[in-house]
């Protein structure tokens, strides 16, 4: 033994070996966790929080944050970080996020991905007021999809958000048709719907196209009901519970009283992206 030296016995080398082993693999990506619980929230109105829990028993170097816009099939890297959040403008899009944790030349994909594209509801038939048929229009708050309503059943006051009518008598049936605010409805001149607490919601005036960036709410901008005046044409609307969608009239039928309409619901409360 010379310059104080000392001898390890081999067992304890096998051992410093093999947990040296150990590191680089992990520092590669052999025993890299994927991030999980991945989930969106609205920033601000316009912009989205990306969140993610990390992986349990693994540090990554860093995370990836890729987004897809709705109608692309490619995703794009927005940022790294080393952070479990971060904050997307997409620049008035809706799209798709991915999550991966790198390690060293590897990386560990989220599961799952999370969306802000909003929920189509197809083509339906909305009556005005006092024609026959269903004048009242809802969003599920659970599924985003809408559907139709009679206002004239009291027990629909929790579900409708928003109804058609001419805010004339019975029998006059006259354009313009309106939107309307279904609280509207217990007041409206035609005269059928039931007082309750019916929902509460507010409309823009016609917006320049159905892809555009919708107003964030205020009360210049957004009203207890809006006018019908020509089609095709898109309004944004925005619930009580802070959700917002784009209601597209696609045709008026004035034989039948009635417009069709296509609506594209926003399900991340607060965020006004509604292009698709």
């Amino acid at each position: 033994m010379t310059n104080g030296a000392v001898r390890l016995p081999g067992i304890v080398l096998r051992a410093a070996f093999c947990l040296a082993c150990m590191l680089v693999l992990a520092g590669c990506g052999g025993n890299g966790k994927a991030p999980s619980n991945l989930r969106l929230q609205a920033d601000t109105d316009s912009t989205v929080k990306v969140i993610w829990s990390v992986p349990i028993d693994a540090t990554p170097s860093k995370y990836l944050v890729f987004f897809r816009p709705a109608g692309e099939t490619i995703y794009s890297l927005v940022a790294e970080t080393t952070a479990n959040l971060w904050v997307h403008d997409p620049k008035g899009a809706t799209g798709w996020y991915r999550v991966e944790a790198e390690y060293g030349s590897e990386t560990r994909a989220a599961s799952t991905t999370a969306g802000t594209v909003p929920v189509w509801t197809d083509t339906v038939a909305l009556s005005e007021l006092n024609a026959s048929g269903s004048s009242g229009f809802g969003w599920d708050r659970h599924t985003g999809r809408g559907r139709t309503y009679s206002m004239t059943d009291v027990r629909n006051a929790g579900v409708v958000d928003f109804y058609l009518t001419d805010f004339k008598p019975a029998g006059l049936n006259q354009q313009p048709y309106s939107f309307a605010s279904a609280n509207m409805g217990p007041g409206d001149p035609g005269n059928v719907v039931p007082t309750d607490t019916w929902r509460v919601s507010a409309f823009t005036d016609s917006q320049p196209g159905e892809n555009v960036l919708l107003p964030a709410f205020a009360p210049t901008a957004y009203f207890n009901y809006t006018d019908i005046l020509n089609t095709p044409c898109s309004f944004g609307c925005f619930t009580a519970d802070g959700h917002y969608a784009l209601v597209k009239v696609v045709a008026a039928d004035v034989e039948n009283h009635r417009v069709l309409l296509e609506t594209w619901y926003q399900l991340l409360p607060g965020l006004r992206l509604t292009r698709h």
